[in-house]
């Protein structure tokens, strides 16, 4: 009991110290004091040479045994619910061994080690022997308090995130699986560490900055960059001082280490100050790293938690919300001259919420970058269990609309967005030719930068005469996101709307660009032909598309139209049609100089060139026609007519002559004893009627006529 006495009282006359040596400095450096230094010279380059940085800090919230009470979430900062004064009381506490080759060495005595915290507590957190020095002009970080508003970088858009379904935490260099069932007692089920939570990461076991490797975690799929699927490679190279006298709601001493999440890309640091994270991207399944500006913003900075990084280390701007007094910034530089940045929430702010934007931190980040992990000060002090819980969001702090515009294509069925063209309609671009009955694809890109948005709906009106097949949504790299839009068909009018739970994660709005695919079928000739269609004088006809796209933000509705693309065809070569009306007066019929036979011939050239030639007859017989007044009536019909012009005679006959020729359609005209019909694809049927009047009535006569078919293979 003496060696407890002793030790307390050690402790606090070094408290005392390090608060006496604290309370000169200005307001402002209140948050650097706490905080680990940096001796890093190089900067996040390709290849990061060996971290040999070290912290001194000292504390200002030096407060013996802070408890985070009501905190009831494993992604808050948790403490065993334990009276403090029970486990300082026990003499003979018996801790586990720890068997997975965890290099921290573990005191069995609670007292001590926390003893020896009190004595090594005011130095670096990451122990290389320099003092952080606060300074009001250390760091070359811009910092900028922003309204929701204010237009961030479009180049810094890009962000990285956990896509359920497709991303994956492919990998780990080490971790001790041993430890998921020891942190469920450790914090318990009323702590939100249940069983099953407690399965939802790898923990990784840290010990001394000096004895214990590097972990490294990948995370597969979690962005598009530039036509290229992005890795995240997660490295933590070094940790501050860590905290072995901390003892769960079990009674055995908790093990210092980094949780690494398996269903989105969060990270927890239980029983240590300050934890380094260094971010770097790869090309996807491959080493091959790649170099892309971006940004990420860091959420729910509880009450003494946050975030330092320096000025090498890859981060070009850090943007806080304005209207908000709950993150304090400090910049400073080490004994050796490394300058930093550091943002951290007050320390009398409590436990706030991810959706709290007052607690939010955006970091513009330029091909790689590092951040140290900061815990709040009462890792340091408390007995119980203590947790710091990282997570980001590809959110901005402000804004980065209006989104570009769409566009959209037309070309073959499946063909990439890449191959296809506008088909503007121009020399250069001229509109897609399809065919009767045709399957092709239109194709509507969209890109959707970071924003808060509630509602996001692609429409797109197509022609009556194309029909509607099926649509789908892919991402630039072939990710088949369909399941998250309802796409309807209202009376050819096709409709994409995103699930608005959708539109909430970073997987909707992370810098992604989505392509709406709308399957059609041209229609039959006949459909085409009674739609107008038709361009230049009847020689092919074109149809128009354009799409619209309207997205809703807690910012503005922003609606734009796509460009127009075109698709035609040359003249469909449907079924024309020529009726010939042939009118005789009745009372002229006389039976026994025969049926009265009528011929005629169409002759003239389709559109394409091609010459034809047709003949038909009209026979009266006794009650086998019609009769209009005092005439007889009869009518022949010519199908299958190619669009052209024709002319249309009747041949001589036996006892009857030509009188005059009636057009009936407007198609037709009368030139002298013959008719000039024009067959388009707007007006495909002509008719005309042909009246012949009687000459002789002499003599008797015989009629007949034989219609001969000769197939042309």
């Amino acid at each position: 009991m003496k060696k407890k006495i002793a030790g307390i009282i050690l402790a606090s006359v070094l408290t005392f110290s390090a608060m006496a040596g604290v309370q000169a400095s200005a307001e402002d450096r209140l948050w650097e004091n706490s905080m680990e230094a940096d001796g890093v010279e190089d900067d996040i380059s390709q290849n990061q040479t060996e971290m040999k940085d070290g912290d001194d800090s000292t504390s200002e919230d030096n407060e013996e045994n802070t408890e985070n009470e009501g905190v009831d979430s494993p992604e808050s900062d948790t403490e065993a619910e334990e009276d403090p004064s029970e486990v300082k009381e026990e003499t003979e506490i018996s801790f586990e061994e720890e068997q997975e080759n965890i290099d921290a060495e573990v005191e069995e005595n609670p007292e001590q080690e926390l003893e020896l915290n009190a004595e090594m507590g005011e130095e670096d957190l990451f122990m290389d022997n320099e003092k952080s020095i606060a300074t009001y002009a250390g760091s070359g970080i811009p910092v900028e308090w922003v309204g929701p508003n204010y237009k961030m970088r479009p180049e810094y858009a890009f962000t990285y995130a956990f896509r359920k379904g497709v991303t994956q935490l492919s990998y780990i260099s080490r971790k001790n699986d041993s430890l998921n069932n020891k942190i469920h007692n450790w914090f318990g089920d009323n702590k939100g560490y249940t069983t099953e939570y407690c399965q939802s990461f790898y923990a990784c076991a840290i010990g001394n900055t000096s004895n214990t490797d590097a972990i490294t975690a990948i995370y597969s799929n979690v962005g598009e960059y530039q036509g290229q699927i992005v890795d995240l490679k997660v490295t933590v190279p070094a940790w501050g001082t860590v905290n072995n006298g901390h003892v769960g709601k079990d009674k055995t001493k908790i093990t210092p280490c980094v949780l690494f999440y398996k269903d989105r890309i969060a990270f927890n640091t239980i029983s240590v100050g300050s934890v380094r994270f260094q971010f770097e991207f790869l090309n996807h399944n491959t080493s091959v790293q790649i170099y892309p500006k971006g940004h990420i913003t860091a959420v729910d900075l509880d009450s003494g938690q946050g975030i330092r990084t320096y000025d090498s280390w890859g981060v070009d701007h850090i943007y806080l919300k304005s209207g908000y007094d709950y993150l304090r910034t400090t910049e400073g530089t080490t004994a050796n001259g490394n300058a930093f940045r550091e943002i951290r929430g007050k320390a009398d702010g409590g436990n706030i919420t991810t959706d709290d934007v007052e607690g939010w931190c955006q970091l513009d980040f330029n091909g790689s970058f590092i951040i140290n992990w900061l815990a709040q000060d009462s890792w340091k002090n408390s007995t119980g269990a203590q947790n710091a819980f990282y997570l980001s969001t590809g959110q901005a702090i402000g804004s980065y609309e209006p989104n570009p515009g769409p566009e959209k294509r037309v070309g073959d069925e499946n063909a990439s967005f890449d191959s296809m063209a506008r088909h503007t309609f121009t020399d250069n671009d001229p509109a897609y030719e399809i065919t009767e009955g045709k399957n092709f694809d239109y194709v509507i890109r969209q890109q959707l930068l970071p924003g808060n948005y509630s509602s996001f709906e692609l429409k797109d009106v197509l022609d009556s005469c194309l029909k509607y097949r099926s649509a789908s949504v892919m991402t630039a790299l072939g990710n088949d996101v369909t399941r998250f839009f309802n796409i309807e068909n209202r009376s050819n009018t096709i409709v994409f709307r995103a699930d608005s739970n959708f539109l909430k994660t970073d997987e909707a709005y992370n810098n992604v660009t989505y392509y709406f695919r709308i399957k059609v079928q041209a229609g039959s000739n006949q459909e085409i032909d009674s739609h107008n269609h038709y361009q230049r004088s009847n020689e092919f006809y074109a149809i128009e598309n354009t799409a619209s796209r309207t997205i809703v933000s807690d910012r503005m509705q922003d609606t734009q139209n796509t460009n127009q693309s075109w698709v035609k065809g040359n003249t469909v070569l449907t079924d024309g049609e020529i009726t010939v009306t042939k009118r005789i007066r009745e009372a002229d019929i006389t039976w026994a100089h025969g049926n009265p036979v009528f011929r005629f011939r169409i002759t003239g050239k389709d559109q394409l060139g091609a010459t034809h030639v047709y003949e038909k007859y009209v026979e009266f017989k006794p009650g086998k026609y019609a009769m209009a007044g005092e005439d007889a009536v009869m009518k022949c019909s010519f199908t299958g007519i190619q669009p052209g012009t024709y002319t249309v005679s009747e041949l001589p006959t036996l006892r009857y002559q030509f009188e005059y020729i009636l057009p009936d359609t407007a198609n037709v005209t009368a030139s002298d004893k013959t008719g000039i019909v024009s067959i388009s694809m707007a007006q495909r049927k002509a008719a005309l009627t042909f009246k012949n009047k009687k000459t002789r009535y002499d003599r008797y006569s015989h009629t007949d006529v034989v219609t001969n078919i000769v197939p042309v293979s």
